[in-house]
């Protein structure tokens, strides 16, 4: 006796069913590599903007501490602040530099 076993197979709707889920789930996958290095960029610049704050924390802290020491003496107090006034590039200098860069 012999027993002979075709298997044909036909493009069907299960196929073309498949096909279409493999590129849905592959564009995903493109959206989420995406999505992440988006997500990285912005935990960078938060991280960054916080180590920023608390530079200006700092300084806005001493600048009130020696206000406070100068308070009886008007003339040191108005010194300060024209001080203040003609620097105001090297504070921002001084915040900067006194900030450490995120690592990238």
């Amino acid at each position: 006796m012999r027993i002979d076993v075709y298997h044909h197979f036909y493009k069907d709707d299960v196929s073309e069913k498949l096909d279409e889920i493999l590129i849905i789930l592959e564009s995903i996958q493109r959206k989420e590599a995406h999505m992440s290095k988006e997500l990285d960029e912005l935990q960078a610049a938060v991280e960054e903007n916080t180590v920023l704050d608390g530079s200006i924390i700092e300084l806005v802290n001493g600048l009130a501490a020696q206000i406070l020491d100068l308070k009886d003496d008007p003339a040191k107090l108005a010194a300060l602040a024209a001080s203040l006034k003609t620097s105001s590039s090297a504070i921002a200098a001084a915040i900067q530099a006194n900030t450490p860069v995120a690592p990238e």
